[in-house]
């Protein structure tokens, strides 16, 4: 399996208009982070999961691959908001696109899309919806996935574990069904905006905890805000917890 960090950055974005690099340092430009994206590649099928507003240059950055389904965490926008370039490209090669998500996120899409599911919409959606349940596992050609609750402060959202795999973002709590979804991963891409502590992200201190409870082979921390510097963090975590980069990729 061949994963591809398509961008490690939290909803603003690194640097971000209010913002700038903060606390990272501008001139490392693994420090540069576009909206958070996963591309996981196994025999031929490619898998995207969210599709936050800047998936257009992602893909193209990737190869342009050919998508065979689009996973989704959540309704938010980071993470959703660029569905539509996916219906531009992915109708002009291969008809519908699956796209799994939990049941209270398919309104969402739905309204941000709702020009294409109107009873009377001029363009046809190539989206061909499937709704997720928890610890329920769906295959998708070769690869098995299990959705794995979370919550995200008031909201929820879902992470994925796919063979020996996880990803798991946009997370404050998780249920004790959940770590033990999460045992026996080799790899684990967790997401962390910030050293401090936050109501709607899991913190550093708090990662370390979980890394050490699920004890995986390595670890990707991701979804990254202006707080952690590439370097520092570098310098500071184990050897086995490495920041991700935009374009990092991952052999499992």
């Amino acid at each position: 399996m061949q994963i591809k960090i398509l961008g490690c950055g939290p909803s603003y974005g690194v640097p971000s208009l209010s913002r700038g690099y903060g606390d990272c340092e501008p001139s490392n430009p693994k420090n540069f982070r576009l909206r958070s994206s996963l591309l996981i590649r196994e025999q031929g099928t490619n898998i995207l999961i969210d599709s936050g507003p800047e998936v257009r240059l992602q893909l193209l950055s990737a190869g342009n691959p050919d998508l065979k389904a689009v996973l989704y965490t959540h309704e938010h926008y980071d993470h959703m908001g660029g569905a539509d370039d996916l219906r531009a490209d992915i109708s002009e090669k291969t008809g519908d696109l699956p796209v799994y998500m939990a049941k209270t996120a398919v309104p969402h899409f739905k309204n941000m899309l709702e020009y294409l599911f109107q009873p009377n919409a001029h363009q046809k959606s190539i989206f061909d919806l499937h709704i997720v349940k928890p610890y329920q596992k769906f295959q998708i050609e070769n690869l098995e996935i299990l959705p794995i609750p979370q919550k995200h402060g008031e909201s929820d959202s879902m992470g994925y574990r796919i063979g020996n795999v996880a990803y798991s973002t946009d997370v404050i709590s998780m249920e004790e069904k959940g770590f033990e979804a999460l045992k026996g991963i080799k790899v684990w891409i967790l997401g962390v905006v910030t050293p401090i502590k936050n109501d709607k992200h899991i913190n550093l201190d708090t990662a370390l905890e979980w890394i050490d409870r699920i004890r995986p082979e390595r670890v990707y921390l991701t979804h990254m805000g202006s707080r952690m510097d590439y370097d520092k963090l570098c310098a500071t975590l184990p050897p086995h917890i490495r920041p991700a980069y935009d374009l990092m990729e991952i052999e499992v």
